[in-house]
């Protein structure tokens, strides 16, 4: 987003076309990943696969499931790869298509997500809003890049990796307990369906001008 420079810590984003599979089953280490490095070669790297979700990779690798954006970063000295994928599940709801509550749920900047229904007569419920946690996250995001850029600066990066790790850890909490909060939401009624909006690209395809783009390219939606 026309930054001069990236922060070391800035994770390398890969669209669908960009990031390949490989399984060896054979091999202690059974899955990897090809990195685009050049336009003649490429790095495959080796990953430990995270069991509980295996079923994901294979469906990925057997073409069951289609993948979206990835993101590789370091954390705490150790190396992430986080893939998108989606895929079609069976519909395990006893209940018809017209007895079943569409919960809408909006994932923003201000608040971190808006839920909302209808209520039995189809009118809309009054949203529920998580912007005291959207302006917690935007705090310790900020916090995050000026301590550990002067830090950096000083020569401290060791203290600089350790305390920015601590404050994702942070910002992951927050993602954690939210998303549990939206389920109970969608618990509290009847027949719930969980409707969200399609976020695919949405990075690459918004140009709102350099303060709104450093705004939204720090948008919690990935998680």
């Amino acid at each position: 987003y026309d930054a001069n420079e990236i922060h070391d810590d800035h994770p390398v984003r890969f669209t669908n076309e960009g990031l390949q599979l490989d399984h060896q089953p054979q091999n202690a280490i059974e899955w990897y990943a090809k990195v685009p490095h050049h336009e003649d070669y490429h790095l495959w790297i080796p990953a430990r696969a995270n069991p509980d979700q295996r079923d994901w990779l294979e469906a990925l690798y057997a073409d069951d499931a289609e993948m979206g954006e990835s993101r590789l970063f370091e954390r705490d000295g150790t190396w992430y790869l986080h893939i998108t994928a989606t895929r079609d599940v069976e519909d395990e709801s006893e209940a018809s298509a017209d007895k079943r509550t569409p919960v809408g749920v909006d994932i923003g900047e201000a608040s971190l997500v808006t839920v909302c229904h209808r209520d039995g007569s189809g009118s809309p419920v009054r949203p529920r809003l998580w912007a005291a946690d959207g302006k917690a996250v935007r705090r310790l995001r900020k916090t995050y890049f000026t301590a550990t850029r002067r830090l950096q600066k000083r020569g401290s990066e060791r203290i600089a990796d350790s305390f920015g790790d601590a404050l994702w850890d942070q910002i992951d909490d927050v993602f954690h307990r939210v998303t549990s909060e939206v389920v109970d939401y969608a618990e509290s009624v009847d027949n719930p369906v969980l409707v969200l909006e399609d976020l695919r690209y949405i990075r690459e395809n918004m140009d709102y001008g350099e303060y709104m783009n450093r705004r939204l390219h720090g948008w919690g939606f990935a998680k």
